[in-house]
């Protein structure tokens, strides 16, 4: 199947979303299996290189949502701070960082907020729940930091170990009342510290392309950008059991 089901989506929204997974499929393809699978909601990542592609899914009826960029950098020359302020997450963090995430995250704007038939709210809540869970799984696999101070935790970093030698920074955010004090690019060169002694040698993250403050917090520790991609999105006319106007926010 050239898409799969988005379960968090589909929970947050009230909706049946999915992604494509295999972005060169024919459209016609993708399109047949929304409808086998009832996809109300499709979302799709090209890259900005291949204008093609995107002009074929604009024609198609799929709207342009936001641009992520992705940063990578390679750890061999990583510094390896001790910083008492960061330290390993554990998933008894889980609610503290979702009261982060729902602080840092207001006002955020990614492809779910661009969207007109999503509920801000909805969309707010979902990257909350996002990084709860991330938080409530996180382990070797899938290691977390967190900045605390006087037991209060005031920023967290989510990340997934891809590949022996690749890791990915998935979800971060630094409370609003401790934003300026550098927390942020503390957690980060931790973390990279943490992934270059977990034997990693690369290290690659995403945002949207008017993100410019994290962007430049980057380019600071030493990451460039790589690559971007559009996401787009395409809603389709198929009804789901027990979903009305409120599960999706449009009332």
């Amino acid at each position: 199947m050239p898409i799969e089901i988005n379960e968090l989506e589909t929970r947050r929204f009230g909706i049946t979303a999915a992604k494509v997974t295999e972005l060169k499929a024919d459209i016609k393809k993708i399109n047949a299996a929304a409808q086998t699978d009832r996809v109300q909601l499709l979302t799709i990542r090209v890259s900005t290189d291949d204008l093609a592609r995107v002009q074929e899914l604009e024609a198609d009826g799929y709207r342009l949502m936001d641009t992520l960029v992705y940063y990578d950098r390679m750890l061999a020359d990583a510094p390896t701070p001790q910083d008492a302020l960061i330290r390993l997450a554990t998933p008894a963090d889980a609610e503290a960082v979702a009261t982060v995430a729902r602080a840092s995250f207001a006002g955020y704007f990614g492809h779910y907020h661009a969207d007109p038939r999503l509920s801000d709210a909805s969309a707010d809540a979902a990257y909350v729940e996002w990084a709860e869970n991330s938080i409530k799984g996180c382990g070797p696999k899938a290691p977390a930091c967190v900045a605390e101070r006087a037991d209060r935790i005031l920023g967290f970093m989510t990340m997934r170990m891809n590949s022996d030698t690749e890791a990915e920074i998935i979800l971060n955010g630094v409370h609003p009342s401790a934003q300026g004090e550098g927390i942020y690019g503390r957690i980060l060169a931790s973390s990279m510290a943490l992934l270059k002694v977990a034997g990693r040698t690369r290290v690659v993250t995403s945002t949207q392309v008017n993100n410019i403050t994290v962007q430049r917090a980057w380019g600071r520790q030493g990451l460039r950008m790589a690559r971007s991609y559009y996401t787009l999105h395409k809603w389709f006319n198929n009804s789901r059991a027990g979903c009305g106007l409120s599960d999706l926010g449009l009332n």
